[in-house]
Formats: C-alpha cells, structure tokens, sequence
C-alpha cells in the first residue's frame, strides 16, 4: 500500500511538473542579452518604439500594448534575431507592453516591458468622441491627414486617434517645411507621402523606406496606388500655360499624371486644358491667390474600372469625365458660364458635355436647376467638391462642401452626395444625400471626405475645417447607416491654431484634409 502511494505520488509530482513546463516560461529564460528598446527611432512617430532583441531558438512574436483599448499584434516569421516595431503607445505617460514568443515546438515564453512616451506636440488637436455605437460601426481607428497652420504655410501631420479619442500614432512631416499630401498606405504596408515633386515612402515607425524626385510633373493633393503599382494623381506640369482675356498666364493643378514609380517617369497624362474652358469663373477672383493660373484645382481623381476611365474633381469647375486618351465624356457642374475648351479658348465647346439633371422620376429639372441657380428636394449640384470615389454600382459618391451654394454668399451646408449618371442620354440624377439637414453644424468650405466602409458598408464623413460661429474650430467625423443615415460614430477634432494667425487665409488655421477609417496595425506581412 505504502508502495502504491509512493508511485501515485510521484506520477502527480511528474504530471504536474510536466503541465508547468508546458505552460508560458518566463521571457528571460529564452533572450539572450537584453532587449533594447527606442522610443520613436527616426523622430518622426513619436507614440511608436522599436524593440532589438535575440533568442536561443527560433520563435515568432506577438505584443501587445495595455490600456483601456489594448493594441495587439502578431509577426507570423519564425527568428532568432529580432527587431520589433511597437505601434498604439499612449502620449506622455509609461506604457505596459506584453511580449509572448512562441517556438516551432509551440512553447511559450511572456514578459512585461514598460515603455514611457513623451507628451504629444501642444499644436496637434485634442479629440472629443460624441457618440459611439461600436456594435454597427466599422472595425478600425480613426486617421486624419492634419495640415498644421504655421503663418503661411502648412505642417503635415498623420494622426490617428482610437474610440476614446486618444491619439495613439502620429507621423510628423513638418520637416518638409510645407504642405505635403497625402496620408495613404500602400499596398506594401508603408506609407506614401506627396511633396510637389518629391515622392516619401516611409514605413509605421517613419524610418525613410524610399524617396524618388518627379521630373516635368509635380503632385498635388489626390494620390492614388494603382494595381500595377504605379500612381494616379492631380497636379501641375512644368511649364504649362493658359490664355486669360489675350495674358498668357502659367497655370498650375490642372493635369493628372500617372508616375511609374519602376521607370521613374510619367508614363500617361491628362490634361484639363484641353478639355475644359480656362476661361470660366464662377467664384469671386479672391477666392484664389492666382485664379488664372489656379483656374481648375484639381483637388481628387478616381478610376473607373469599367472603362478605365478617369474621374477627376476641380474645385473651382466641377467634375468631368475622360478616357484614357483625355477625350471628354461628361461634365458634371452647374451649366452657368461654360464655353470653349482649350488653353487658348480654340477648342470643343464644353456645352455640349453637360449633364442633364432629371428628378426621382425622370423629368427634366427646370432651367434655374440646371443653371445652378437653385436646387429641389431631389436634385442640387455640388460645388467646390472633394473626395470622388466611383462606387461599385457605377454612381459616384463626392463630398459636396457647398461653395457658393447656388452663386450666392452667405451661410451654406455641406453634404455627402451619391449620383447616378446615365452616359448614354447625358442625364445625372441624385440618389441618396446627408448633411442638408445639418446645416452649418457639419459646412466645411474647403477639403473633407466621404468613403463607403468595406466591411459595413456604413459611410464615414469627415467636414475638414468648421468654422460655425459660437463653436471651437474642429473637423468632424461622422460614420452612419446607409441608407437609412443613423449617426453611428461622431467626433469633434479640436482644432488649436496655435502657429497661425486665424485669419481666413491660406495656412493661417489648422484642418483635416481627409479622414479615413484605418486598422492601425497593417496585414501581417
């Protein structure tokens, strides 16, 4: 008997020796040395870390970032040498990081690192989360493109904040020294950012992956990967010119190149110029520093896979339509004041690519409608529009900031607007729109967005600069239902415009160029 208890002893002692080793070691048992840690490595990120370390076997890595919203993440690569980006750490404070490695054999081992941050930069704006229904609303965090106001000329910066409105990533490229564009991720994971002819790419931690320089071309505002890897922008070309009443002026923001990026040249171009009238102005001549060399504005492009078409929006004309060798299918604007194309007013007459707009049922609007001059319950024209996007369907969903509304000053609205255009009659009907109703809670002048939300399909909207008056200056991010358009997410990004003068002039007050939906943590690669 006393032999039967020995032996059952000692099989309890093995097992539960043996179920102890099979459960998570201790981290230090496996790296070897110690684990290096830099907060902000290239200076540019300063809520990121980068973690060196080695282990005695090969293993994979996950981490993740404590807090009231924890960031997880998890590299599926199996080494023993180790170089880790930490992403999600909060601003000014000692952060906790979980660190697990698991072997091939699938043995774990886990510890604890403290990370502390600095606080943020007293320029970049504090975020106020108004509503929240996270059960219907998209997966991800909330980025938005920053243009820093510094007395005449704009600071870029990438934030993005989580459900709290905390910020927990910010990509600081104010060295540039001016406006650069545009926050997008690439189909490799790293960023790619924009300066007139000077192409960024950077990677989460903004360690300078690539840099490349545009010859005869430079980029302005819309940026686009397409799948071969090359891009689609807006932008100006070198020594492009317009005639205005007999000047000759040069003209800028009026050209779409597409650059590839392995040749380092542009491969295909559109130009405005030939396709459009240089001579139209519809916006009071101060609205622009330089309207005859500014006369188009070229602000976002789109690509129609259909056809592989073009879409591209000029805030001071409207939308037009082209093909891929630059012959114009259909202009979407107010007919006020159209006449000859080209950059010498010699060209087609643009009259005849106006789209017609009909009512829910059918009918032709009256004449005031087409004109620009007033708008229905079923139809408005947009103007001063940003962010087209051309939507599975075939309509076109844009962000209407309502400039000069009907050609009249004074208090307007914005609004997200969907359209159906019917290329073969001509005609342009609207289909779903939100932000009328708002009034000036959600007009935004200049810049904004709207997306369709992959997962969802839920709309995010982002008014970029609101300026109401009796208000702090802020962006607003507004996710809702569609079609029924229940406000699921709204936030106020608070604006400080600390570097400028608030004057309604160029980069003298802060503001959002586009908002987007984001994992913060990229595809695992």
């Amino acid at each position: 008997m006393k032999n039967s208890f020995t032996i059952l002893f000692f099989y309890l002692s093995s097992l539960l020796f043996y179920s102890c080793e099979q459960g998570p070691q201790a981290l230090q048992k496996i790296i070897s040395g110690d684990i290096s840690t830099q907060v902000n490595p290239e200076g540019r990120a300063p809520l990121t870390a980068l973690l060196s370390f080695a282990t005695d076997k090969k293993v994979k890595v996950s981490i993740r970032v404590e807090g009231d919203i924890p960031v997880e993440r998890t590299f599926s690569s199996f080494d023993r040498f180790h170089e880790i980006p930490v992403l999600g750490l909060y601003p000014g404070q000692e952060n906790q990081v979980h660190l697990k490695v698991t072997t091939e054999n699938n043995k774990i081992y886990e510890g604890d690192l403290s990370i502390t941050t600095e606080p943020l930069s007293d320029i970049l704006p504090s975020i106020e989360v108004t509503k929240i229904n996270r059960e219907r609303m998209e997966p991800g965090f909330h980025l938005a493109d920053m243009l820093i106001a510094n007395n005449g000329k704009f600071l870029s910066h990438t934030i993005i904040f989580d459900d709290n409105g905390d910020i927990r990533w910010v990509m600081d490229m104010s060295e540039t020294g001016q406006i650069t564009y545009t926050s997008y991720r690439l189909q490799n994971g790293n960023w790619l950012y924009l300066n007139w002819i000077d192409l960024i790419e950077v990677d989460d931690l903004g360690r300078i992956v690539k840099k490349e320089q545009m010859w005869g071309n430079a980029g302005n505002h819309e940026l686009i990967e397409l799948p071969d890897g090359s891009l689609l922008m807006g932008g100006s070309k070198k020594d492009a010119r317009v005639v205005h009443k007999g000047a000759v002026h040069l003209s800028r923001f009026d050209h779409v190149v597409q650059w590839d990026r392995k040749l380092n040249r542009a491969v295909r171009e559109w130009d405005m110029r030939a396709v459009l009238d240089v001579d139209r102005i519809v916006y009071p001549p101060d609205f622009s520093p330089d309207y005859q060399a500014d006369w188009f504005h070229v602000n976002a492009v789109a690509r129609s896979t259909k056809d592989n078409s073009i879409i591209v929006s000029g805030r001071s004309q409207g939308v037009v339509k082209v093909n891929e060798d630059n012959q114009l299918n259909w202009i979407l604007a107010p007919h006020l004041n159209w006449g000859k194309a080209g950059f010498n007013g010699q060209g087609l007459d643009t009259r005849d690519y106006l789209l017609t707009a009909l009512d829910k049922s059918g009918e032709i609007l009256p004449a005031k409608v087409q004109q620009g001059l007033a708008g229905t319950d079923d139809f408005e024209w947009s103007t001063g529009q940003h962010a087209v996007t051309v939507l599975e369907n075939g309509n076109l969903l844009l962000f209407d900031n309502g400039l000069r509304r009907n050609f009249q000053a004074g208090p307007s609205y914005s609004r997200a607007v969907e359209y159906k255009i019917d290329e073969d009659n001509k005609t342009i009907q609207q289909i779903w729109s939100y932000g009328k109703e708002r009034g000036q809670d959600m007009h935004s002048v200049i810049t904004s967005d709207v997306d369709v939300l992959p997962q969802t399909g839920n709309r995010l909207i982002v008014a970029g600069n609101i300026r109401k008056k009796g208000e702090s200056p802020h962006a607003k991010f507004i996710e809702i239902s569609y079609p029924d358009n229940e406000v699921l997410f709204e936030a106020k990004v608070l604006f400080k415009d600390a570097l400028g003068t608030k004057a309604q002039s160029w980069a003298q007050f802060d503001l959002v160029f586009r908002g987007e939906r984001y994992p913060l943590i990229p595809a695992d690669q």
